[in-house]
């Protein structure tokens, strides 16, 4: 038989243990009580972290959330300001490559690799035709 070896079965592995040290605690030898006392400390410990844990977890999704809504009205004043400048000063005008990055509006070239790979397949194709 297979056991799972979860956070949620563990926690409830602990507390299983610790009732049942509690009803036969006279029965077993004295190291026991010391054994289960930790025990219940640690459980104690982990229900608190867990908690920590979670609302933790919460936090970061409602940062993210707002991340994410930040960004976005970002974006949008971004392009209404380039807008605005395309209008104040012309679709064409110099001016406006200060309102974008350098490398927004350029052609990549391929990488060395796939234009050779493209030059080999079209002379291929050339040879082919012929």
């Amino acid at each position: 038989m297979s056991t799972s070896n979860s956070q949620g079965n563990q926690l409830n592995r602990m507390s299983l243990a610790i009732k049942g040290a509690r009803s036969y605690l006279s029965q077993l030898p004295k190291e026991a009580e010391g054994c289960v006392e930790r025990l219940e400390q640690s459980f104690t410990m982990i229900q608190e972290l867990n908690a920590q844990q979670e609302k933790a977890k919460q936090q970061v999704v409602m940062a993210t959330g707002k991340l994410k809504t930040t960004m976005k009205e970002g974006r949008e004043e971004r392009a209404r300001l380039v807008r605005l400048a395309e209008a104040t000063f012309g679709p064409r005008d110099p001016r406006l490559k200060e309102f974008r990055p350098a490398t927004e509006g350029k052609v990549r070239t391929p990488a060395p690799r796939k234009a050779k790979a493209k030059a080999k397949a079209t002379a291929k194709a050339d040879a082919e035709s012929k």
